[in-house]
This record gives structure tokens, C-alpha cells and sequence, in this order.
């Protein structure tokens, strides 16, 4: 029997959230759908996010505090150890995005209407200094994402496309299958890593509808913002994949990976950088037989000459 009134934990981890905290639990609070509880990790921060959240005198709001910063995924591990065992359905929530109303109530119709679905994502509007985006682009094109072994090469391929800071996701797929989000690369690809293996043992599905807004332009505090950082992360995620799911991602996938993660590296330099990376890239990956090709005429020339 599907429970009409499902109980929603949200995991909200806080790192020196004080500058957008509020709207974040602003939106929280606002959902059509009422049903949940928030929990909220304060992860070794000095700042006044504590403060602003136990202002609100909400009892659906549980705080828990770190007194050493534990990083990303340690804060996120530890609060899911914290959801209530009544609760079916876990949303992650981020500390410095805006929730559109009918968010979890929106989710929690497709986790009601399709119970093979394991996690449930959206269309998240980035809101920049002089434009806004919406992203996934296959999702705002109403195209559904692949499943199984499909969205797992996808997603290896093509990146993450499925919007981590408002994802959905149901409690017993993630104990049963021992999951949890992993330090491998620092603060980086956390969310990466977790979808990638959510994929091979649940479905995934995308809402076309605009779930939530990233305001990036209100904090510069955004581990993202490190690039060079976070594309060194993602070319080791693809090379640890690879080992050790050889029998998922061929040479063929791999090196689709790699090609598309140049794209998206060489988009965020400087012509000049541009320039040297391609050159690298160039030696990285051009054709083995080819350049062995080149060497062999190269050196008869310079015999015959």
C-alpha cells in the first residue's frame, strides 16, 4: 500500500551559511508539501548560521553541530544516520539555494505513481550577474533520462545531469544497497560519485519543472569556484570509474569521457590557456598508430636526406 503522507527527513549540511541560510529555510518552510523534518548539520563554522536557524522556533527543525569542520560528505553521512526511522524519503537541500513551492510535493506525486523510481531530481535555474540558466538541458527539452546502465554511461560521459541539490531519494534503496557519499575527491564529485552508483541499482527520474534557483552570485564561498581544482577531481573520477567498473565503461566510453571533460575544462580558461591545454591534450590522446605513422615517415625523410 502506497502511504498518501509519506515523511520527508531533509539533510541540510551548513558550512558559514550565513549569508543565504535563511532564504534557504525560507522556501523550506513554504512547501506546499508539509510533511518533513529538516535536519541541519553545522559543520565546524563560526559564523551566525546556528543563530539563524534556531530563530525559527520550528519544531520540524532539528540542528546538530560539529565543533571540527568534518568536510561534505562526513557531514552528510553522519545526518543521514540521523533520520528519524519513520522516514521514507530523504531531499537534499543546499545552504545557499531558493526551493520552488511545490518542490516535495511534486516528488513525492512521482515516488506515489512510480515505485520502481529510487530518486527523483529536477530543473535547477542558475541565476548569474547578467543571465539566468536552466539546466539539465535534456530535462528542459522534456526528454526523460535514460535508466540503468544507460544513465550510468550517461552520466559518466556527459557529466552530472542530475540536480543534486534537490534530489529525492528513497531511504531503504539507500541502506540496502550500502551506499554513501564518499571524501574520494575532497568536496568535489561527491554528488557525482553517489549518482553514478544510485544509477546501477534504481531508477532516476526527471522532473521537467523548475524544482530550485542557485544565486551564486550572493557568496563567492562556493567550493565550485576552485576550477582548476574540481577538473583535476573529475579526471580522476572517470580514471578510478574505469578501474573499477571495467566491465561498464570500455576504452571507447572512457575516452568519450575524457573528450567531453576537455570541452568543459577548456571552457573555463583564457585563450592562452586554451592554447597550451589543447596542445597537451593534443599529445595526451591523439591516435597512437598515427603518430607512430608520423615518426616512421619523419625518420625516412631524414635518412633519405
Amino acid at each position: 500500500m502506497v502511504d498518501k503522507n509519506p515523511l520527508i527527513t531533509i539533510i541540510l549540511p551548513v558550512y558559514n551559511g550565513e549569508k543565504t541560510l535563511k532564504a534557504t529555510l525560507d522556501s523550506l518552510l513554504a512547501q506546499t508539501y508539509t510533511h518533513f523534518k529538516i535536519i541541519i548539520g553545522i559543520d565546524g563554522t563560526k559564523d551566525a548560521s546556528k543563530s539563524i536557524a534556531e530563530a525559527y522556533k520550528d519544531s520540524r527543525i532539528n540542528i546538530f553541530e560539529n565543533p571540527v569542520n568534518l568536510g561534505l560528505a562526513d557531514n552528510v553521512n553522519k545526518l543521514m544516520t540521523l533520520v528519524p526511522a519513520d522516514s521514507d524519503l530523504i531531499a537534499m537541500a543546499e545552504q545557499d539555494d531558493y526551493y520552488v513551492p511545490e518542490r516535495l510535493a511534486w516528488q513525492v506525486e512521482i515516488m506515489q505513481k512510480h515505485p520502481e523510481v529510487g530518486l527523483v531530481s529536477g530543473i535547477v535555474e542558475f541565476k548569474g550577474k547578467s543571465k539566468s540558466i536552466l539546466f539539465p538541458g535534456i530535462l528542459v527539452k522534456g526528454k526523460p533520462f535514460p535508466q540503468g546502465e544507460a544513465l550510468f554511461t550517461y552520466l559518466y560521459i556527459n557529466q552530472l545531469k542530475v540536480v543534486n541539490t534537490c534530489m529525492l531519494f528513497r531511504k531503504s534503496v539507500h541502506e540496502q544497497n550500502k551506499l554513501k557519499f564518499r571524501n574520494t575527491y575532497g568536496n568535489f564529485n561527491i554528488d557525482w560519485d553517489y549518482i553514478l552508483r544510485f544509477s546501477l541499482v534504481s531508477n532516476i527520474y526527471g522532473i521537467p519543472k523548475k524544482l530550485v534557483v542557485m544565486n551564486r552570485t550572493l557568496t563567492n564561498d562556493s567550493v565550485t569556484r576552485d576550477k582548476d581544482s574540481q577538473h583535476k577531481a573529475s579526471r580522476q573520477l572517470l580514471k578510478n570509474f574505469r578501474k573499477e567498473f571495467p566491465e561498464k565503461i570500455s576504452k571507447r566510453t572512457y575516452n568519450n569521457a575524457l573528450k567531453m571533460h576537455r570541452k568543459i575544462e577548456l571552457g573555463h580558461h583564457t585563450k592562452l590557456g586554451i592554447i597550451f591545454r589543447s596542445l597537451y591534450y593534443f599529445l595526451l590522446y591523439f591516435d597512437t598508430y598515427f603518430l607512430m605513422y608520423v615518426l616512421d615517415k619523419t625518420k625516412s625523410y631524414f635518412v633519405k636526406n
